[in-house]
């Protein structure tokens, strides 16, 4: 019944793998009426072919990501677009891996091994855990090898990714242009007429603020509202009553011991003679053998390395590859490291990616961590763990108990010994605690619920599950004029105030333009005169409106008495703008010049790649089961 609350404790792996772009989904539907099987082709992409079980595993990611905004219950409205969202996914996936295979682009097995390890959802206790990471892709269903040839994928796109920006050419000229408009500072001065100043010169009569309610009396609404009774337990409450003894949690400890248990980790380096291309087998046999003859004659590792070894990323290092933990790399090489002494150096180990020269550098024995320095952490996580399942079961109870019990929760709340709660004047938009769950309080607003008072189906947030039901319905109302004439009158005065200051601003205006100054002007009319110094445009130092107008004044009009206002809610603004400094290439060396650059290339290179990818799906040839969507396929 509530399958959907256990996924949420284990659906965060999907935001693991690396998104593609999605586009608006142009379909070309295939005539393929075959009975649904896991192995079934639903989706061909040009001579590529997207199965059944291919198709499942992509859209269960994607109700994942959608259960992170709308919680474990989405609304039926939204099913079609996570159709959509996972076809197209899987169309851009396979265009854009099909392409990147082509190209030839690669990434090595030390990149992958570091993203693995440095994520800290793999991570337990001081670092990477292996059982862990193996136990969170097996209650995923997914293989280690599976989602590490995935994840592979994903960073080659991401390289072709990375070449489109980095191949974006910006001319000295573009590049200068952007730093002068980007980095132009103005300066200058203002005065504030705020609207306060006036509100003593403002004065109402009861005939115009009850015209002002008649004429606006559709502005002055409650709001519908319900009360709502409601029955709800949290994990807290549950853990509360919990009694387990010391034996139970050494239990647990000795049931799980894997988890606290790190792996040996051994620091290395290599020199990689790769074979790909040009370079054959033989010739890279023979170099890899005459790197070793020199090392064993007393050359530096490290230096030979960096002249010949064809991994890019350690190379630069001496080789270095870093800690790893058994099955990180591939076997052959696994192998190998794992059997060598600290200082050792192997004979040449021929993996897929060539030749390796394997050095141990280091190693750290791998430890157990005791219970006594664990016990607090793990009594508490013990006894989370069991007002979970005592959740669970709860929750299944209080959903098929309100079902029976339809439109009322009397019974329900005796027959679990629950306190039936009420939260009263419930809005649609509200802040109270029922409106975090949106998709509950949609219920609660139907008509069903309001009618008939039926009871909700069980939700759970908050780490607590709850069924609620309306009690009283209150339809929007026209506010008497009783209820909201103070408030009529703040509006009235607030919106002649300001009509008074923008006469003033226009009485300032025309003083500036017959000679007077701004500081002559400020001890007139007792206004404050303030400065503005090295204003950008990205700065928040000031209203934006008032931003947009000094950023708006033609640089004809700087420094020649030219004046301008701009009305807010709190005053006006009289404003003139007396320096311009465009933003100078000059004052930035080398390098904060490159990072500029980069950072404008960035902006144009997604646009090719936005580009890109949207040309490559319009001249894709796409077939899609036009059963794909309907019944016959359980989703």
């Amino acid at each position: 019944m509530l399958s959907t609350i256990r996924e949420k404790f284990t659906g965060w792996i999907a935001a693991l793998i690396i998104g593609v772009i999605s586009i608006a989904l142009v379909i070309t539907f295939g005539n393929m009426d075959q009975t649904p099987l896991e192995e079934d082709v639903v989706i061909t992409i040009n001579d590529m072919e997207i199965t059944l079980i291919d198709y499942r595993e992509e859209y269960t990611n994607q109700l994942l990501q959608f259960q992170e905004v709308f919680g474990d219950e989405i609304p039926k409205s939204l099913e079609f677009t996570i159709q959509e969202s996972t076809t197209e996914n899987l169309i851009m996936k396979a265009l854009l891996n099909d392409y990147v295979d082509t190209q030839g682009y690669r990434v090595s097995p030390k990149f992958v091994a570091e993203i693995i390890t440095n994520n800290p959802n793999f991570q337990l206790g001081e670092g990477f855990n292996r059982e862990n990471y193996q136990a969170i892709l097996s209650s995923q269903g997914i293989s280690q090898s599976q989602y590490e040839n995935d994840l592979r994928i994903q960073l080659q796109i991401d390289q072709l990714r990375r070449g489109l920006i980095e191949s974006s050419f910006i001319t000295p000229s573009e590049f200068r242009r952007f730093v002068e408009l980007q980095l132009e500072d103005r300066g200058g001065q203002y005065l504030l007429i705020p609207s306060s100043n006036f509100t003593k010169e403002v004065s109402l009569n009861s005939e115009e603020v009850e015209l002002f309610y008649q004429e606006n009396i559709n502005s002055f609404m409650t709001e519908e509202e319900i009360d709502v009774e409601f029955l709800s337990i949290s994990i807290e409450e549950i853990a509360e009553t919990i009694t387990h003894t010391k034996s139970d949690v050494e239990q647990y400890y000795q049931e799980n011991i894997d988890r606290f248990r790190s792996n040996e980790q051994r620091k290395s380096s290599h020199i990689l003679i790769s074979f790909e291309g040009e370079v054959i087998e033989d010739a890279a046999l023979e170099q890899i053998m005459r790197i070793q003859e020199r090392i064993k004659g007393g050359e530096s590792f490290e230096e030979l390395a960096q002249e010949f070894s064809d991994d890019g990323g350690s190379a630069e290092n001496g080789g270095d590859l870093g800690w790893a933990e058994p099955g990180l790399f591939v076997p052959e090489f696994d192998q190998v490291l794992f059997a060598l002494e600290t200082g050792e150096i192997s004979d040449p180990v021929k993996t897929q990616f060539g030749y390796h020269i394997i050095r141990l550098d280091e190693l750290k024995e791998g430890r157990k961590k005791e219970f006594d320095e664990i016990e607090e952490e793990l009594t508490l996580e013990y006894s989370q763990l069991l007002a979970e399942d005592q959740l669970y079961d709860i929750a299944g109870q209080l959903d098929d108990l309100a079902l029976q019990a339809y439109n009322e929760l009397d019974s329900v709340a005796a027959e679990l010994s629950l306190e039936l709660n009420q939260a009263r004047a419930i809005t649609r938009n509200g802040e109270s605690f029922l409106n975090q769950e949106p998709e509950l309080i949609d219920i609660l607003f139907s008509p069903s619920s309001i009618e008939q008072s039926e009871n909700t189906p069980v939700y759970e947030f908050n780490n607590s599950v709850i069924v609620a039901r309306v009690v009283n319905h209150r339809l929007p109302m026209i506010k008497t004029f009783e209820e909201i004439e103070d408030e009529i009158k703040n509006i009235l005065v607030d919106q002649r105030s300001n009509q008074i200051a923008n006469e003033r601003a226009k009485e300032i205006l025309s003083e500036l333009s017959s000679g007077k100054t701004m500081i002559e002007l400020s001890d007139l009319y007792q206004l404050e005169l303030k400065e503005f110094n090295e204003l950008k445009r990205n700065d928040d130092a000031l209203p934006k409106a008032l931003m947009d107008g000094v950023f708006a004044t033609l640089k004809t009009n700087i420094d020649n008495n030219s004046y301008n206002s701009v009305s807010l809610d709190d005053g006006v603004y009289v404003f003139e703008v007396l320096r311009v400094n465009s933003g100078k290439l000059e004052i930035f060396n080398d390098q904060e010049r490159d990072s500029g650059k980069i950072a404008l290339a960035e902006q144009l290179g997604s646009n090719e790649l936005a580009s890109f990818a949207k040309e490559m799906r319009e001249n894709a040839v796409v077939e899609i089961n036009p059963n794909l969507f309907s019944d016959a396929y359980d989703l």
